[in-house]
């Protein structure tokens, strides 16, 4: 009985259909369903931007002069929170998630049924990376929508309608289920990077207890020192801040030692079957961006960009201001000449998105704004070859993260502010290259603070605006486009279309009635 390979080289072929119940007897087979199950997680960047960062206060999708990015007023509904079973980016990531955790069900199914292939010790070792796929997903369900189907078993012949089960008892079972495999997933090595490791394992607990408060949830423990010991965990596994902090968003960034749980992409994903393809750049460049960035990729959308006062929230000097956004007038990379748009304005990324009067939508204050405001998204590097797909993977989980957990975690109550400081200064420190702008002490705010300079664009904010209080407000005064405000719009709405397909699913509070 051999060994697999690394989960980089695992055969990621998508199938569109289950394979049969015979599937999992060979080497090929074994790789091919880990490795759709890690492929499950690129939906996770590619769609959960929208709806973690534009309902938080981190980023917006503006209605662009012409009607540019509309989409009957979704975008609208997710910045001002007005959202509806209807609005498509909520049905669309309740798919890819409820999509993910079936097709880690199906591959969970065969793994145990296989025989010969593997060492018991291997074969537990797999089954237990794909149920860590599986936590994160129902994880990812919870925060979002709370009250959720959980369908842990495979069928391969009967559908089967669950209900949806409350978030205490989803919490609970995340907490015995991650226990249950923390020390049996993949050793965090560089050979098992995009596998969902130990480190991923250990930093999913320590977000459960993190955001149980916030969640309305209760344990037997003290949640906040628990945060601090699974962070601990981490902490010692041999996971470093990487010295240039743009390394960990560069094309080649599968080399990062700070990455801790990643979904691996290539320019060679074609977007079909399943294979999805990272195409951030499209989502947020202006169309022609790409003469400005002397890059290849000529077809983009003109989309999301960052609400401007988050923006303000940056100190000049820090580095992280101009490696997370693109802003300022754009010159073309060949002449130099000033770039103008097809408007007839220079392609200046302005701070400030304004909206213009006289354009507004519905009777509502939302209105279209110019093609060229606001700071675009360049956190990850574009290579100057690309086209219609991302090389760069994206880090789901970083230890720069951790180290801002912690941080909070001590000043909410397992510590105190000595330590506290100490992490939020290594943050910085990495940041900056120096010392000179680190704290003799830190607050709440200030963790909160830096996890917004750190995090930016990396689906924190939700949750984040959700933890320290500030749900309820954007980063976008001057548009005039208020929040709905009430505590049932912690959750999303269960999407229509799902309850189309099961009818045993519940509403959540304070939303319409299924329409029937």
């Amino acid at each position: 009985m051999g060994g697999l390979s690394s989960c980089m080289d695992l055969d990621e072929t998508v199938y569109d259909k289950l394979p049969a119940e015979s599937f999992g007897q060979t080497e090929v087979e074994i790789n091919a369903l880990v490795g759709n199950a890690h492929n499950t997680m690129k939906r996770f960047a590619a769609n959960f931007m929208h709806l973690s960062e534009c309902s938080g206060s981190m980023a917006v999708v503006p209605t662009r002069r012409g009607g540019d990015w509309y989409d009957g007023g979704q975008y609208a509904e997710i910045y001002m929170h007005s959202w509806t079973a209807m609005t498509l980016r909520i049905r669309d990531c309740w798919d890819n998630a409820t999509e993910g955790i079936a097709t880690c069900n199906a591959a969970i199914n065969l793994l145990q049924n296989s025989e010969g292939v593997l060492t018991e010790e291997l074969k537990a070792e797999k089954i237990a990376d794909v149920r860590g796929v599986r936590a994160f997903w129902i994880y990812v369900m919870m925060d979002y929508w709370g009250n959720i189907p959980l369908l842990t078993e495979y069928s391969a012949s009967d559908k089967v309608f669950p209900s949806c089960t409350p978030r205490q008892e989803v919490f609970n079972w995340l907490i015995t289920e991650l226990n249950e495999i923390k020390d049996i997933c993949p050793a965090p090595t560089s050979a098992n990077y995009g596998c969902f490791t130990q480190g991923a394992a250990y930093t999913l607990l320590a977000k459960l207890y993190l955001n149980a408060d916030a969640w309305g949830v209760t344990t037997s423990e003290n949640n906040y020192q628990k945060v601090v010991e699974y962070c601990d965990k981490v902490m010692g596994m041999g996971y470093i801040l990487e010295p240039n902090w743009k390394d960990n968003f560069s094309v080649n960034n599968q080399n990062s030692r700070e990455a801790i749980l990643a979904t691996t992409f290539t320019s060679q994903d074609t977007g079909s079957d399943g294979n999805v393809q990272w195409q951030l750049m499209n989502n947020t460049l202006h169309y022609k961006d790409y003469l400005g960035l002397g890059i290849a990729a000529k077809d983009t959308w003109n989309g999301i960009c960052a609400q401007p006062d988050y923006v303000r929230l940056f100190d000049e000097e820090d580095p992280r201001l101009e490696g997370s956004f693109l802003i300022g007038q754009m010159y073309d990379a060949t002449t130099g000449e000033e770039i103008i748009t097809d408007h007839n304005n220079p392609l200046n990324h302005t701070i400030d998105v304004t909206m213009i009067p006289g354009t507004e939508y519905g009777g509502s204050n939302w209105a279209a704004v110019e093609q060229h405001d606001g700071a675009r998204c360049i956190k990850w590097e574009f290579a100057v070859d690309l086209t219609t797909a991302m090389e760069n993977d994206y880090h789901i989980f970083r230890l720069a993260d951790v180290y801002l957990m912690k941080a909070e975690a001590l000043l909410r109550g397992a510590g105190g502010a000595g330590e506290a400081t100490q992490l939020v200064n290594d943050v910085r420190t990495r940041a900056y290259g120096n010392s000179d702008h680190n704290y003799a002490t830190v607050t709440l705010e200030d963790v909160q603070l830096e996890r917004r300079l750190e995090l930016a664009w990396e689906c924190s904010s939700r949750q984040d605006d959700i933890r320290f209080g500030c749900f309820e407000q954007g980063m976008w005064p001057a548009s005039n486009c208020e929040r709905l405000t009430g505590e049932y719009l912690k959750l999303m709405p269960v999407s229509q279309d799902a309850w189309q397909v099961n009818p045993s699913l519940t509403q959540n509070p304070g939303y319409a009635a299924f329409a029937q």
